[in-house]
């Protein structure tokens, strides 16, 4: 494995978990609050959707590098 493809995964996945561990957060501090049962499940959908569409996104780019480096070879 070369090492400039370790340290992009590396820093991928210090990205990832960071997101994570921050949304995670978020869910938190909104669960625990004291405002409306809609708002705080409407803002939770809307930061889970976006959570899930980013991964996708990540994931999908990762495929498409992949078919890539294998159509050079």
């Amino acid at each position: 494995m070369n090492s400039n493809i370790a340290v992009r995964n590396i820093g991928i996945a210090l990205t990832l978990i960071g997101f994570i561990l921050l949304i995670g957060y978020v869910f938190y501090e909104i669960l625990a609050s004291n405002e409306n049962l809609i708002l705080k499940l409407s803002i939770a959908a809307v930061l889970l959707g976006i959570a899930i569409i980013l991964l996708s996104l990540i994931k999908e780019n990762r495929a498409i590098k992949d078919e890539e480096i294998e159509r050079k070879y």
